[in-house]
């Protein structure tokens, strides 16, 4: 399949949600260890990243099938 470039119209069909600190707080935390994790040149946050992929599938609410889609790109 082709790859989406992110064009501003692209990008304005996709809004970013506003949510509260308590929702952003597991983004957070995630981010701080990945962080903390890279500060060795051999770290793998790979696991780390997957669940920040989650949280984000959750926040807009995508389906099975939309995203097998991200993830195959």
């Amino acid at each position: 399949g082709g790859r989406k470039r992110y064009t501003k119209q692209y990008v304005e069909q996709n809004p970013i949600p506003i949510i509260s600190e308590a929702e952003q707080k597991p983004f957070v935390e995630l981010i701080d260890k990945i962080l903390q994790k890279r500060k060795t040149l051999s770290a793998d946050t790979t696991d780390l990243e997957k669940e920040i992929d989650q949280l984000v599938y959750q926040l807009y609410e995508l389906t099975d099938e939309e995203i097998k889609i991200i993830e195959a790109s």
